[in-house]
């Protein structure tokens, strides 16, 4: 039976990597090795569980029926597993988490090393970029996002605050009229941050949001980019303020309408809305989300 288990789990990880090569790769064993235990099951259930093809796989019949009954014997185990993993000196499940770069220096990634600190059970597998990963195709278990979140897929939980503020090199700034207003800025060079849309909506007090964008004189795909270009005076950005508090200290880069901002540039957990979360993914949520935000 353990054999048998074996090659159910292997199967498994074909099924998931669309490959035996990825396969063999994430689980550390040859190609042939893992070909030879897909062939054992299929000996022992009588039928063929893929398609193989030069360019892809596909699954049978049975290995549908299979890798459905698979799947939930996985993650039962895992569970099981997971409800050790405070205690464990050894990590016994993965967590997939993605984060954007610019808040590996916010608060917030202080929260992330005591999880990993206080979990020992748990191996966290992070990955930090600006660029917006799909956590359905990416197989990511959690997000972490700034800013309002309007994907009706996801579920979102507050879990921090931050503040974006518009910026730019005071060379820059002297060229400029001394701007009252946000619409005052229409004719100034933005620097554009891709993976969300330009339009920036600025607050004061209790106005109303006010949206803001001029020219777009350059396009980047990540928030350092984005605060060098202004340091170098190609123009305007809106860049959360935790990441140049000392770039505004030193004078490298000075606010523009400083009475405006938007302060509520929330920072959000996001996962699938009908994800079956396993214990490692609901102790994260419940231990990032353990102060109110909301």
């Amino acid at each position: 039976m353990i054999d048998q288990l074996k090659s159910m789990a292997i199967f498994a990880s074909v099924v998931e990597e669309k490959s035996f090569r990825g396969a063999a790769k994430r689980l550390a064993l040859s190609p042939s090795v893992i070909s030879h235990h897909v062939s054992q099951l299929e000996a022992q259930i009588g039928a063929a569980l893929l398609y193989r093809s030069t360019r892809a796989l596909s699954l049978t019949e049975e290995g549908q029926q299979l890798y459905a009954v698979t799947k939930k014997m996985l993650k039962t185990a895992t569970n099981g597993l997971n409800m050790f993993s405070k205690d464990a000196t050894k990590r016994l499940t993965n967590l997939r988490v993605t984060i954007p770069a610019t808040l590996t220096s916010h608060p917030i990634f202080e929260r992330i090393s005591a999880f990993s600190k206080n979990h020992t059970g748990i191996r966290l597998m992070l990955t930090s970029t600006d660029t917006m990963h799909n956590l359905f195709k990416e197989s990511f278990d959690v997000a972490i996002r700034m800013g309002r979140q309007s994907d009706s897929d996801l579920v979102g939980k507050r879990v921090g605050d931050g503040q974006l503020v518009i910026v730019a090199a005071p060379s820059y700034i002297k060229q400029m009229p001394t701007p009252k207003f946000p619409s005052d800025l229409k004719d100034w060079d933005f620097i554009s941050f891709s993976p969300v849309p330009n339009e920036i909506n600025l607050r004061k007090d209790k106005i109303k949001p006010k949206p803001v964008w001029g020219e777009t004189a350059i396009v980047v795909d990540s928030v350092d980019a984005m605060r060098r270009f202004a340091i170098a005076g190609i123009g305007v950005a809106g860049i959360p303020l935790h990441e140049i508090e000392d770039d505004l200290r030193e004078n490298r880069l000075q606010q523009v309408l400083p009475e405006w901002s938007d302060r509520n540039l929330g920072i959000y957990l996001v996962w699938p809305k009908n994800a079956d979360l396993n214990m490692a993914t609901r102790e994260f949520i419940n231990y990032m989300s353990s102060r109110d935000y909301s």
